[in-house]
């Protein structure tokens, strides 16, 4: 069992971690490029642009719940069925949001805080990334499917080669042929590419091929699929929801160099993010498939491991952040105001790091064994408290209260998560997967 897990965790957390790693470099080239102003427009376009990645991730990730416990369940036909639908959602849903962003950009980019100097640079950024958002949205979409076949470690070569050609292109577009943000967006699109068209050899072969009879939709395949998809969209676009706010607040509160200082703090909170997301993805499979095959005892075990693996990077994690407080604003070439500002709240940010490798895995491992209303609670119960403390907060704190926000936010989801899996033992399992509570 544990080589068969291992199989499936490491090229998924090595995949996430390659990403995170980007996500980090990607700032640190803009920041140098382009100082605080081109942090703070990547920050405030980056809601929009997270719904593209969101919506991949989301179906891909619904539709590999529902195939697995199929496969589980000895249900092959509708296991190919849904993964056809899943690339009829996948086309239709990147198709619509293409066209709602390119229309409605520049008005949301302005709701979202991008005025003044802001909304130039940030508009630039969404429009270029737009030009490539439906090969973003099959490339994160096709990932989750290839690892239900049991090709983890292709997954991983794909997302790894894209986040290469994305790391070097962003060198060469930003620092070399000083393209700017401009070159940042160009350079994510071209890296996407790279992972697309990876997963496109993977089911060209004929072994993975499907009957394209099931791209045809069907109506209540669809709806488990999104049933499912309702929780990954959730724990991959939320936090981008946060940054929303959280950039309205700091603005508000502390001017650009706060908006600035919390760019850097969210580019290292997302990579333990991903690297956490990594760990419930790459075990999404195995926990399915003892779902619907009735495994009690593999699905606890491959639980177990999940949390321990969460839990043990995200507490190594903050100890390394908290450690390298000092270090961060000379990589990310801020100023020396926005330098105070990250300085001052690394710690608040050190705890949320701890406290993701709890949560995360949590709602990766509910939604993962259909727990659809205890996932879903999670996951936008963790929205809803972070608008309600992003504005009280601040009222009794001024900007301490913005960075006090998220650590309160994830401490209050840990309390859930703990009291969701010790009454776990009381869900009546069934082996046909159907169990939503």
């Amino acid at each position: 069992m544990g080589k068969n897990y291992m199989r499936y965790i490491f090229p998924s957390m090595l995949s996430f971690l390659l990403t995170g790693i980007y996500s980090i470099v990607d700032g640190i080239f803009v920041g140098r490029a382009m100082g605080d102003p081109g942090l703070a427009a990547i920050n405030i376009a980056w809601p929009l642009v997270a719904l593209i990645i969101s919506l991949g991730t989301g179906i891909g990730m619904g539709a590999s719940v529902v195939v697995s416990i199929n496969i589980g369940a000895k249900n092959t036909k509708k296991a190919l069925l849904a993964e056809g639908n899943a690339f009829f959602l996948l086309l239709v849903s990147s198709v619509i949001l293409t066209f709602l962003l390119l229309a409605a950009g520049k008005p949301l980019l302005l709701l979202l805080g991008a005025k003044g100097s802001l909304l130039s640079p940030a508009l630039t950024y969404l429009r270029y990334i737009l030009t490539g958002s439906i090969v973003q949205v099959f490339a994160t979409g096709m990932v989750p499917l290839m690892r239900n076949h049991g090709a983890s470690f292709y997954a991983m070569c794909s997302m790894a080669f894209g986040c290469l050609i994305n790391i070097f292109l962003d060198y060469y577009f930003v620092i070399a042929l000083d393209l700017g943000i401009k070159g940042a967006a160009l350079a994510t699109v071209f890296g996407q590419v790279i992972t697309l068209f990876m997963c496109g050899i993977f089911f060209l072969q004929k072994k993975h091929r499907f009957p394209l009879s099931q791209l045809k939709p069907d109506l209540q395949m669809i709806r488990s699929i999104l049933q499912v998809a309702f929780s990954p969209f959730g724990l991959t676009y939320l936090p981008s929801i946060t940054i929303i706010f959280m950039n309205l607040q700091t603005l508000k509160y502390g001017g650009e160099e706060a908006v600035s200082a919390y760019a850097v703090l969210a580019y290292i909170i997302s990579f333990m993010e991903l690297l956490v997301q990594g760990i419930g993805d790459g075990s999404q499979p195995l926990l399915s498939l003892s779902k619907g095959n009735g495994d009690q005892k593999a699905l606890k075990t491959y639980a177990k491991w999940t949390f321990s693996l969460g839990i043990g990077f995200g507490l190594a994690g903050a100890i390394s952040f908290f450690l390298s407080q000092d270090l961060l604003p000379q990589l990310y070439g801020t100023s020396e105001t926005a330098a105070n500002y990250i300085i001052h709240a690394t710690p608040a940010f050190s705890l949320v790091m701890a406290l993701y490798g709890l949560t995360k895995p949590a709602v990766s491992y509910l939604y993962a064994t259909r727990r659809i209303i205890r996932s879903t609670i999670l996951v936008y119960g963790e929205i809803l408290l972070t608008l309600a403390l992003v504005f009280i907060l601040p009222l009794f704190c001024g900007l301490d209260g913005v960075w006090y926000t998220i650590p309160a936010v994830q401490g209050i989801l840990g309390i859930c998560c703990i009291f969701f899996l010790k009454n776990e033992k009381k869900a009546s399992p069934r082996s046909c997967g159907c169990n939503h509570s």
